[in-house]
C-alpha cells in the first residue's frame, strides 16, 4: 500500500498530464466529427435564388425532402433527442409541417404532378398555364412509410419520387434507420410513388467535396450506377430512369454517361423548370426547409405569373 501511495506521490503530475491529453484528444475528435457533419449538411443545401423573372413564371418546381418525423411519436422524438447528428436535425421535416405545405400548395392551385408528367410537359415545349410541383425524397429512411406516405395518401394520393442509396436499405446509420426493401415495395405498391437512384455506395464527401465530383472516380461511378440499377431491378422488377446526384453535383462526363443511358438527372440548385428545358442537364431541385419554404417556394407560389 505504501508503495502505491509513494508511486502516486511521485507520478501524480504525469498522470494528470496524461489525463488532460486524453480529454483534449477526445474533445478534438468530437469537434472534428461535428465539423464533418456540418460540412455534410452545408453541402446538401440548395444553392441559388429565384430571379425576378422566375418568380413571375409558370413552370415546374421540384422539391426535395429527407426525413419526415412525427414528434408525437416517442420513437421519432427519442431518436432526435439523443442524436448529435446534424443531418438528422437539419433534414427532419415534421409531418404536420409537410401536411401544411401540401395543403398550402393545393389551396393556391399549384398542381402536384408525377416526375414522368413533368418530363412530358418539358418535352412538349408548350407554354404552361399553371404552376406545378414535383415532390422527391432523398435517402429514404423508415419514416417515409410510417409518416410521409400515409399523409400523402390521405391528402389525395399525392405523387412523389423516392431516391434511394441501394446499399443502405435496411441499415442503421447514426440515428437513422433506412427503409427496408419490404417497406419500399409496400410504399411503391400502395401509393402514387416512383423510385429513383441516389447511387449504390457513393453518397459521401472527400475533403468536403462530393466523391462524384472527382474525375478520377468515373469508372467507379459507372460500376456503382450499374450495380444500383441491378439491385433495384432485382427487388422492384424494373430499372428506373431517374438519378439524383448526392449533394446535387457530379461531373459533365458522368452526366453524359447517364443521359446516354436514358436517365433524367436531378441536382440541388434552386430553379423553375420551363418547357423546352435541356434534359441533357440536371433538373434543379429545392431542398425544403423553413428558409427555402419562405424565401423560394412560398414566394413563387404567391407571385402572380405573367407568362
Amino acid at each position: 500500500m505504501k508503495k502505491i501511495k509513494s508511486f502516486f506521490q511521485r507520478s501524480w503530475h504525469w498522470i494528470f498530464i496524461i489525463l488532460c491529453l486524453i480529454v483534449i484528444v477526445i474533445s478534438g475528435y468530437t469537434e472534428y466529427k461535428d465539423y464533418l457533419q456540418q460540412q455534410h449538411v452545408d453541402r446538401e443545401v440548395s444553392s441559388g435564388k429565384l430571379s425576378n423573372q422566375q418568380l413571375h413564371e409558370n413552370g415546374i418546381l421540384v422539391l426535395c425532402y429527407h426525413r419526415v418525423v412525427n414528434n408525437r411519436l416517442f420513437a421519432d422524438h427519442f431518436a432526435l433527442a439523443l442524436s448529435n447528428n446534424d443531418q438528422l436535425h437539419e433534414y427532419s421535416m415534421p409531418v404536420n409541417k409537410l401536411r401544411y405545405q401540401i395543403e398550402y400548395l393545393k389551396k393556391h392551385h399549384v398542381r402536384i404532378i408525377p416526375v414522368a408528367t413533368a418530363v412530358e410537359l418539358i418535352k412538349q415545349n408548350r407554354p404552361l398555364k399553371h404552376k406545378y410541383v414535383v415532390l422527391t425524397f432523398d435517402d429514404v429512411d423508415e419514416t417515409l412509410s410510417t409518416n410521409a406516405c400515409p399523409v400523402l395518401k390521405k391528402l389525395g394520393n399525392i405523387p412523389y419520387t423516392v431516391f434511394i442509396v441501394t446499399s443502405n436499405t435496411g441499415r442503421y446509420d447514426n440515428g437513422t434507420r433506412f427503409a427496408t426493401w419490404h417497406q419500399l415495395r409496400n410504399v411503391l405498391h400502395s401509393s402514387n410513388a416512383t423510385i429513383g437512384v441516389h447511387t449504390n455506395n457513393m453518397h459521401y464527401l472527400v475533403k468536403n467535396k462530393p466523391v462524384l465530383k472527382y474525375a478520377r472516380n468515373y469508372n467507379r461511378f459507372k460500376k456503382d450506377y450499374q450495380k444500383s440499377e441491378k439491385i433495384i431491378k432485382k427487388h422492384i422488377g424494373h430499372k428506373t430512369p431517374y438519378f439524383a446526384y448526392p449533394y446535387g453535383e457530379g461531373t459533365q462526363r458522368e452526366q453524359k454517361y447517364l443521359v446516354d443511358h436514358g436517365m433524367i438527372t436531378f441536382s440541388l440548385d434552386n430553379g423553375i423548370v420551363t418547357p423546352g428545358y435541356d434534359l441533357n442537364q440536371p433538373l434543379p431541385r429545392t431542398m425544403v426547409d423553413d428558409h427555402s419554404w419562405n424565401d423560394v417556394i412560398k414566394k413563387w407560389v404567391d407571385t402572380s405569373a405573367t407568362n
